[in-house]
C-alpha cells in the first residue's frame, strides 16, 4: 500500500519539530558482589519491560505529502508493508481497508481547508495510546481524539471572541464536546469489562435487637 489519499486537500505549511524521547533508567546493585553477566541480565531485564511498556508508541505515524495536486498520506517513511503491518497492529485491526477508511476520514475529521499533518499525528499517536484491541476500539479511540480537539477548537474561539453571542455559541460547543469525551471515557470502560458492574458495601450497621443478612433474600408471599 503506497498510501493512502486525502482529494481535494493541502498540506498545512511547516511542521512541528518532534524530539525522540530519551529513555533514563536507573540501576541500584550492591557495590562490588555483581559479575558482569548479572549485571548484563539485570540491564536485559529493565529494558526488556521498558520496551514492552512503549510498544504502543513503536508503531510508525503518518507523514503527508503533495503529489499532482492531491494529499497523500504515508505510513512511516516509506510506507512499507512492515511499518503498515506495525501500525494496522498498534491500531487493533488486521483490514487494510479499515485502516484506509481511518486514515482517510481522521484526515477530513481534525482538518479545515486543508490537511493538518500535526493534529492527524496527534489523533493517531492518541488511538494508538489508548492500545485498542479490536475495531470498535480503534473507533471510538478516534471519536475521542477528534472530540478532544473540536473542544479545543471551540476553547479558541471563545477566548478570541470578541462578542458575548459568539463567546456564548463557544462555550456550549466546548461544554458539549467535553461531556461527549467524558462519555466516551466511560463508554470505552463498559465495552472492555463487558457493562458489568460491581457493587462493594463498606461498611454495614446493625442495631440493637436486629439482624444482618449476608445472602439472597426472598420474601414469601400468600398462596
Amino acid at each position: 500500500m503506497a498510501g493512502n489519499e486525502l482529494i481535494g486537500m493541502t498540506p498545512e505549511s511547516g511542521r512541528a519539530n518532534g524530539c525522540a524521547d530519551g529513555a533514563v533508567w536507573k540501576r541500584l546493585c550492591r557495590r562490588c558482589t555483581m559479575t558482569g553477566s548479572e549485571l548484563e541480565e539485570t540491564r536485559d531485564e529493565i529494558t526488556g519491560a521498558s520496551a514492552a511498556r512503549q510498544k504502543p508508541s513503536e508503531a510508525p505515524n503518518i507523514s503527508v505529502e503533495m503529489e499532482d495536486g492531491v494529499a497523500r498520506v504515508h505510513i512511516g517513511e516509506t510506507s512499507s508493508e512492515a511499518n503498515v503491518e506495525a501500525l494496522m497492529k498498534a491500531l487493533g485491526t488486521e483490514d487494510t481497508k479499515i485502516l484506509d477508511g481511518f486514515l482517510s476520514q481522521i484526515g477530513n475529521a481534525v482538518s479545515m481547508q486543508c490537511v493538518n499533518e500535526q493534529q492527524m499525528q496527534f489523533a493517531i499517536a492518541f488511538v494508538k495510546s489508548v492500545e485498542p484491541e479490536n475495531e470498535m476500539e480503534m473507533l471510538l479511540a478516534t471519536q475521542m481524539a477528534a472530540a478532544h480537539i473540536c473542544s479545543m477548537e471551540a476553547s479558541r474561539l471563545y477566548m478570541n471572541g470578541s462578542t458575548l453571542p459568539g463567546r456564548d455559541s463557544a462555550e456550549r460547543a466546548a461544554n458539549k464536546f467535553m461531556r461527549t469525551f467524558a462519555a466516551q471515557i466511560d463508554a470505552l470502560k463498559r465495552f472492555r469489562h463487558g457493562g458489568q458492574q460491581k457493587v462493594t458495601v463498606e461498611h454495614v450497621t446493625v442495631n440493637e435487637g436486629g439482624q444482618a443478612i449476608v445472602g439472597p433474600v426472598k420474601h414469601g408471599g400468600r398462596g
